[in-house]
């Protein structure tokens, strides 16, 4: 408890207390309005209750479910597209012959030479099979959501992290990465839903352009912030994860321009089979493992981080999990943030949370 010394001087916490004797109490002031609300606010610190939450549960579990289903759909849609693709002869591309794509049927010839050592390529796989582009289409829309809130914890964990404080770049980076992540599966959402083949597809290729642009640098983005990061959590792990990042990075952005561009240069002629030559194919198989690996390893650093949901004291407006904790003397007698710090400012009788 705080003592006034016989001279009428400062408590032990530096505050004046008044004289009882001749000085009222000081009284709590509602806001008038919310910057005064803000103002009353500052310098309050936010109880977590998490010992009271709704839900606490790993974020790991929630991010490694959707990638799983992810994965699972990916792993369909590749499936299903290999079993029902079908190989034309250079003489039947040359001649024409009839296309199946689901329900439609088409005639589709092509003066483009068939490679002799061609490999199949995944996104003309998706482009000719109906089936193989639904699944494509899940798994990429499923874990939309899930990537830009985990891009957004992962921001948070940097941010809070006391190694980079003063680097400014790194902070401006990790505050770009949640926007980048919001362009990048946005546009891989739209060319995987907007074909070449029935659709617009100019609309296609620009999202190609844009995805391939934001994720790289993301990825880049991404690992200089890890990298920041590190300092605080030199834990093996930690530099496994950093590793992984680095090199699936330099990976995609080295192999990706080059396959998109050559990528789009072929769409803009029909396209009749599924085949890309051997060395443009090695280079999309190349982009797609690095870019699972890059974004694989993001597990490792929400590893420890929890998704809770717990009652605010600051809120104003707290959903009493327990109508006695908001009764005088309970736990949020004190509910609004506002009250509860300027009741710690004029040394009134505050319930300790």
């Amino acid at each position: 408890m705080a003592r006034v010394n016989d001279s009428g001087g400062e408590t032990c916490d530096g505050r004046i207390p008044p004289d009882s004797t001749t000085m009222k109490l000081p009284k709590v002031v509602p806001p008038k309005n919310s910057n005064e609300e803000r103002r009353m606010k500052e310098g309050h610190i936010e109880d977590n209750n998490e010992d009271i939450s709704y839900f606490n549960f790993p974020l790991l579990w929630w991010s490694g479910t959707f990638g799983m289903i992810s994965l699972i759909c990916m792993a369909v849609a590749i499936g299903g597209s290999l079993y029902t693709d079908y190989v034309p002869t250079p003489r039947q591309l040359k001649r024409g012959f009839i296309a199946r794509y689901g329900t439609s049927v088409y005639l589709c010839n092509s003066t483009i030479n068939f490679a002799a050592d061609g490999l199949p390529s995944l996104l003309n796989l998706f482009e000719l099979n109906v089936s193989g582009n639904v699944f494509f289409r899940v798994a990429v829309v499923l874990p939309m959501t899930v990537r830009i809130f985990q891009a957004y914890a992962v921001r948070n964990l940097v941010l809070l992290s006391s190694s980079i404080e003063a680097s400014i770049p790194v902070r401006l980076l990790a505050d770009l990465m949640p926007t980048l992540m919001m362009l990048e599966t946005a546009a891989l959402a739209l060319f995987s839903i907007i074909t070449t083949h029935f659709d617009y597809e100019d609309i296609n290729r620009y999202c190609k352009l844009v995805f391939c642009i934001t994720a790289c640098v993301n990825m880049f983005a991404t690992a200089i912030v890890t990298f920041g990061h590190l300092k605080e959590s030199p834990k093996q792990i930690d530099a496994i994860s950093l590793m992984v990042k680095i090199f699936s990075a330099a990976i995609f952005c080295y192999v990706a321009p080059q396959y998109f561009h050559r990528h789009q240069v072929a769409i803009r002629f029909p396209v009749c089979h599924s085949h890309l030559p051997r060395t443009v194919a090695y280079m999309e198989y190349a982009c797609v493992v690095s870019y699972l690996l890059f974004h694989l390893s993001q597990w490792l650093d929400i590893r420890q981080m929890n998704f809770l949901v717990y009652p605010r004291t600051c809120s104003g407006e707290c959903e009493p999990l327990d109508p006695k904790n908001f009764e005088k003397g309970a736990r949020y007698e004190y509910c609004r943030s506002w009250e509860y710090r300027q009741r710690q400012l004029l040394g009134l009788p505050v319930l300790t949370l």
